[in-house]
């Protein structure tokens, strides 16, 4: 049995209590509330009361266009969890409406899953773009969960992203990718972003 690994995850958002609130829940009950962190993007926001317990904090503003403040971010994102990797094995890091997902059929938390893979530099999950099929389901409702509520996604090249690092490296724009490294899925391991699904 492969000993458990120290994993974290961290995200940044601005005005988006909606997907945050979830990402809490969601990476709190399988990591420990105590090992995320959150970053949210301008002083003018204030840290949820739900993230008691989460390593929230508000930063200056991220300036520039859409591609500087891009770049700017992930640079940011990118030298955090560095500093993380001293202290944990592995880093998740995702934007909010995304969520790493093993295949329920292994009975396996994340955790666990995780600390079995042998990861060198980084590992994806394949990424699934949940949508909502017009006519057949309808708007969403915000204290039920996602999947109860939508059942058609695509396999999506865009959303398999490498947001598991086991080592201090770059990540591109968005987590889409590692600078200088390899891309690496990992079976039975899913990416499921849920950005445009109402």
């Amino acid at each position: 049995m492969a000993m458990a690994k120290k994993i974290c995850a961290l995200t940044m958002v601005r005005n988006d209590e909606f997907y945050l609130r979830k990402w809490v829940a969601y990476y709190g009950a399988e990591l420990g509330y105590e090992n995320l962190y959150v970053f949210l993007d301008g002083k003018d926001q204030e840290i949820p009361q739900w993230c008691e317990g989460v390593n929230a904090q508000t930063i200056d503003k991220i300036k520039g266009n859409r591609v500087e403040m891009d770049k700017r971010r992930i640079a940011f994102m990118s030298d955090f969890a560095s500093e993380l990797l001293k202290r944990y094995d592995l880093v998740i890091g995702t934007d909010a409406d995304e969520f790493l997902i093993v295949d329920p059929k292994l009975g396996k938390s994340l955790p666990e899953y995780l600390s079995g893979l042998d990861i060198n530099v980084s590992v994806s999950g394949l990424g699934v773009d949940v949508g909502q099929k017009l006519g057949e389901e309808g708007d969403i409702v915000e204290g039920q969960s996602f999947l109860s509520q939508r059942h058609y996604a695509r396999l999506s090249t865009r959303y398999t992203k490498a947001v598991v690092l086991a080592e201090p490296v770059r990540w591109g724009s968005g987590f889409h990718r590692v600078k200088h490294h390899n891309f690496h899925i990992a079976k039975d391991l899913y990416l499921f972003h849920f950005g445009y699904f109402d």
